[in-house]
C-alpha cells in the first residue's frame, strides 16, 4: 500500500526527531558516567563561601602527608525536629568537601535511628554526634560544638560551626600535646581574657583551633616554687603585649632565660608605652614618632598599608594579598651592622613613599611628610629576630637558637581590630606558628564569616522534583504537540 508525501514527511519528522531524542539522552548518560567518574566543581558564591577555607585545606594536605587514614562518621540529627533538615544538610555538604580535598579522609552519614550498631560500636548515644579517628586517636564533636542558635524570637537562626569544628580536631591529630603560650601580665599588659574591645579573647579563640592555649601567667604571683621567677617548662612561646610598667630585672632575666632554652617571645609595643629591656638585649630598637604612608586604610589616617617582604611567617600573606590593618605604630630597627648572634629580618614595612612622622603639620587631620622634621622611610612596622647564642653573647647557653618577633602595635591583636583586618588572624597564628617552630604548618587562616547556605525543607525539595521530573517534560510534549498540530494543518 502506497503511503501519501504528507505521511511519508511526518514519518521522516517522527524518524528524525527520534533519532536526535536518542542521542540527546545518550550524550546526557555519558555526561552523568563522566562527571561521576571525574567530578569538578565549581564554587560561584561570592567570596567562594561555599568552599573549605585555606586553613582546612592546609591541614588537610598535613594530614595526606602522613597517609593514616582519617575516618569521619557524623550522625544525623534527631527526626521530626524543625532543624533536623538543615543540620543533616550541613553536616552531608562538609563530609563531601572533606572527602574530596583528601585522599585519607573517608567521611559518612550514619542515620542515627537505622544504624545503631555502628552507634554502639563507636559508643555514640546522641543525635548530631561527629567521630574523628586518626590510628589511635580520637576526636568526639558534640552537636553544641557543630552549630548554635544566634539572635531572638522571629530572628532566632541556626548557625553552622562544623567546619571551625573540625579545624580544631584536625589540630588536635596532629599535634597530640596541647601546647601553650604565656601571656605575661602584672605590668599592665592587654588581657587575653577580655572580652572587650581591647581585649584579646578573640586570639585566644583563634589559637584554641589552631591547638595552642593562650594563658595568663603572672611571673611573681604564679610561681609554683620559691626563688627567682622563671618562665615555666611547659611554656611553647611567651607574649609580652603592650606593658605600661617596666618589668623588674629578675622578669627580664626569666626571658633572657627562657630564650637560652630555644623558646619563642612575642613583643609587642606601642608609640609611647614601655619598652622592655630585652629588646635592648636583641638589638632592637623602638624609635620615636609614628610609621606613615601616603597609602592608608581607609579612612583612618593613621593606619598605613603594609607591605610583606619575604619570610615565611609572610609568604602566604603576600601571596593571596592579604592586608593585615595595625593602627597608630611605632617604628622599630634593628641594630646595623647585626652582631654576629644576632638575625634580623623585617616582616612589615611601609612603601618607600613612607616615613616616620615625628610632628608638624596636618592636612584635614592626615600628617604630611615633612623633610626638614620627619625622618625618610622605608619604615618597619614588624621585626622577625633571631638569636643563636654564644658564650660571650647576651644569652649564655651555647647553641641555642631562639626565636622573636617584634611589632610596633598591640591594638592589630585586639578583639576591636582582629577581624578588621583580613591578614591580621593569618599574621598572627603563622608568627607563633614560626616561634613554636610548626614551620610546617604556615598558612593563611580563614576569618571567621557568615556561611551562605540554600536552606531547603524537605517540601521544597520535593517540590523541585516534581517540577524537574513532571512539569518540564509536560512543557516538552505541549510544545512537541504544537508543533505537530501546527505541522498537521499544513
Amino acid at each position: 500500500m502506497a503511503l501519501s508525501s504528507q505521511t511519508r514527511r511526518r514519518l521522516a519528522h517522527g524518524g528524525n526527531a527520534t533519532a536526535v531524542s536518542a542521542m540527546v539522552v545518550i550524550l546526557v548518560g555519558m555526561l552523568v558516567g563522566l562527571a561521576q567518574r571525574h567530578p569538578v566543581r565549581w564554587d560561584f558564591s561570592e567570596d567562594a563561601a561555599n568552599q573549605l577555607q585555606q586553613g582546612t585545606i592546609h591541614k588537610l594536605e598535613l594530614l595526606d602527608e602522613s597517609a593514616t587514614e582519617v575516618r569521619v562518621t557524623a550522625f544525623t540529627a534527631q527526626q521530626g525536629k524543625t532543624d533536623s533538615y538543615f543540620k543533616n544538610r550541613a553536616l552531608k555538604d562538609l563530609l563531601e568537601e572533606l572527602g574530596h580535598a583528601s585522599v585519607v579522609v573517608e567521611a559518612r552519614l550514619v542515620d542515627f535511628d537505622r544504624d545503631r550498631l555502628t552507634a554502639e560500636q563507636l559508643g555514640v548515644t546522641e543525635y548530631g554526634h561527629l567521630v574523628i579517628q586518626r590510628g589511635d586517636d580520637r576526636v568526639d564533636l558534640r552537636d553544641r560544638d557543630l552549630f548554635r542558635r544566634l539572635g531572638a524570637g522571629a530572628e532566632r537562626r541556626l548557625e553552622f560551626l562544623g567546619e571551625a569544628a573540625f579545624n580544631r580536631a584536625a589540630a588536635q591529630l596532629l599535634s597530640k600535646r596541647k601546647k601553650v603560650i604565656y601571656a605575661l601580665r602584672g605590668h599592665g599588659e592587654r588581657d587575653v581574657e577580655e572580652r572587650g574591645p581591647g581585649g584579646l579573647s578573640d586570639l585566644a579563640e583563634i589559637l584554641e583551633r589552631e591547638n595552642y592555649e593562650l594563658k595568663a601567667l603572672d611571673l611573681f604571683r604564679d610561681r609554683q616554687t620559691e626563688g627567682a621567677p622563671s618562665i615555666p617548662m611547659d611554656a611553647a612561646a611567651v607574649l609580652l603585649a603592650r606593658p605600661r610598667m617596666p618589668l623588674t630585672v629578675p622578669e627580664e632575666d626569666a626571658l633572657l632565660e627562657y630564650l637560652a632554652r630555644g623558646g619563642g617571645l612575642a613583643v609587642w609595643v606601642d608609640p609611647g608605652s614601655v619598652v622592655p629591656e630585652i629588646l635592648d638585649r636583641l638589638q632592637v630598637t623602638v624609635g620615636d614618632g609614628l610609621a606613615m604612608d601616603r597609602t592608608l586604610v581607609f579612612p583612618y589616617n593613621d593606619r598605613p598599608v603594609p607591605r610583606y617582604r619575604s619570610h615565611p611567617v609572610t609568604s602566604d600573606l603576600a601571596q593571596e594579598r592579604l592586608v593585615t590593618v595595625l593602627a597608630h605604630i611605632a617604628p622599630i630597627s634593628g641594630t646595623d651592622p647585626m652582631p654576629a648572634h644576632v638575625r634580623h629580618q623585617v616582616l612589615l614595612e611601609t612603601s618607600r613613599m613612607g616615613w616616620v612622622e615625628l610632628g608638624g603639620e596636618l592636612d584635614a587631620g592626615t600628617a604630611l611628610y615633612e623633610p626638614e622634621i620627619d625622618r625618610p622611610g622605608p619604615a618597619t612596622m614588624a621585626l622577625a629576630v633571631e638569636v643563636q647564642s654564644h658564650p660571650d653573647g647576651p644569652v649564655s647557653k651555647a647553641g641555642v637558637l631562639g626565636r622573636a618577633v617584634v611589632v610596633g602595635d598591640s591594638e592589630f591583636a585586639t578583639n576591636q581590630l582582629l577581624v578588621e583586618g583580613p591578614g591580621n588572624a593569618s599574621f598572627l597564628v603563622n608568627s607563633f606558628r614560626w616561634l613554636l617552630g610548626d614551620d610546617g604548618r604556615l598558612a593563611v587562616v580563614g576569618r571567621p564569616t557568615k556561611v551562605r547556605r540554600l536552606a531547603l525543607t524537605l517540601e521544597d525539595r520535593n517540590m523541585i522534583r516534581w517540577l524537574v521530573l513532571g512539569l518540564l517534560p509536560l512543557i516538552t510534549v505541549v510544545i512537541g504537540g504544537a508543533v505537530w498540530a501546527s505541522r498537521r494543518g499544513r
